[in-house]
């Protein structure tokens, strides 16, 4: 038109013509999942929650192990190629490696800062200071190793607790990469990297890098997503129970009420108990059991080692008199062992373990 309007024929073809640029015979709908290698950013932050977790539990036995206080945190997780995780590295790094077997399975690689990890093997060797030495020993590495070991296996037993399956660890493997091609990735492809802050009171304020195969990452985030096939499932399945909530009648209902709580001493026990305060218990804390033959016990010398039922990581139990009432982990005060209490039974079931 004349006056530099539209006709309303002129925006109809307009409204069409960007209609079809917009929305291409070809593109994906928005309303169709997404499939692809990797894990989903949902499972990066279900993974990232649980190694974060698992950590922050993990570092009272580290803090017990080196006597200095150690903080692991901000886990962040990538998914990158093989080639991309070395192009991250460019310095002398020790590696450790170790795999998880059982409940679920997949390896790991767990890597330092050459620097890093001469303080903790320093720190493991009762230097209170943290110097690091100038060369890696046979023997700092196995403090590397030791430490290492400590950590994944927490781990698994934390992971197994949440998954509710049973996660073993194989020996770990150390040495020295002089360069990121000296790296031993857990396999080739994707991988998951995760990168933590750890600082160990003013003497380490660093990183350091946990690789993964991509199948163990996965498993890891699914298993704390709870099962189904993903995120995806759960969101399908939402509409349909609000719509059986929304048919079924409804039903009246009232809270609770619960009797007064006692005391929590079994029944006949009463004031009288003052009496036995006093009473002197032997208390025993016991780190494991195992059984052997008596040919294996006649066997036994100087450097002999016992391998016990628990793993490394696990509460020691307290016994008085031979009956158990708590689980602690060990420390170490001044230069003697200790034990911190987690876990202990009720007043109730202690007074009728030591009866």
């Amino acid at each position: 038109m004349g006056d530099g309007s539209l006709s309303q024929d002129e925006i109809d073809a307009l409204l069409k013509g960007a209609d079809e640029v917009a929305t291409p015979s070809n593109a994906p709908s928005m309303d169709m999942p997404q499939t692809g290698a990797g894990l989903s950013p949902v499972e990066r932050d279900s993974l990232a929650d649980l190694v974060n977790s698992s950590m922050g539990t993990v570092v009272h036995s580290l803090t017990a192990l080196l006597g200095k206080n150690v903080s692991i945190s901000n886990a962040y997780v990538e998914v990158k190629s093989e080639s991309a995780i070395r192009g991250d590295f460019g310095r002398q790094y020790v590696q450790v490696g170790m795999d998880f077997t059982g409940g679920l399975n997949g390896k790991n690689l767990i890597v330092f800062n050459l620097g890093d990890a001469g303080v903790i093997s320093s720190l493991m060797m009762g230097d209170d200071s943290g110097s690091a030495p100038m060369d890696l020993s046979e023997a700092h590495l196995s403090t590397i190793q030791e430490f290492v070991n400590q950590m994944l296996s927490s781990c698994a037993t934390q992971f197994s607790d949440k998954i509710g399956r049973g996660i073993g660890t194989t020996p770990p493997d150390v040495s020295v990469a002089n360069s990121a091609g000296e790296l031993r990735m857990p396999g080739s492809g994707e991988l998951a990297k995760i990168t933590y802050n750890i600082s160990i009171e003013s003497m380490v304020n660093s990183k350091f890098y946990h690789i993964l195969e991509l199948p163990l990452a996965s498993d890891l985030a699914r298993s704390t997503m709870g099962s189904g096939s993903g995120m995806q499932q759960q969101y399908q399945q939402v509409p349909q129970q609000h719509v059986q909530q929304q048919m079924q009648p409804q039903v009246g209902i009232s809270p609770v009420k619960f009797p007064p709580l006692g005391e929590g001493l079994p029944p006949g026990v009463g004031p009288n108990i003052n009496l036995l305060l006093d009473v002197k218990l032997a208390l025993t804390v016991e780190l494991g059991r195992t059984t052997m033959l008596v040919k294996d016990i006649l066997g036994l010398g100087e450097g002999s080692i016992i391998e016990l039922d628990k793993l490394a990581g696990e509460p020691v139990d307290l016994l008085v008199n031979g009956k158990l009432i708590a689980r602690g982990e060990v420390v170490v005060i001044d230069e003697n062992f200790g034990v911190r209490v987690t876990d202990i039974v009720s007043p109730a079931e202690r007074l009728m373990r030591v009866q």
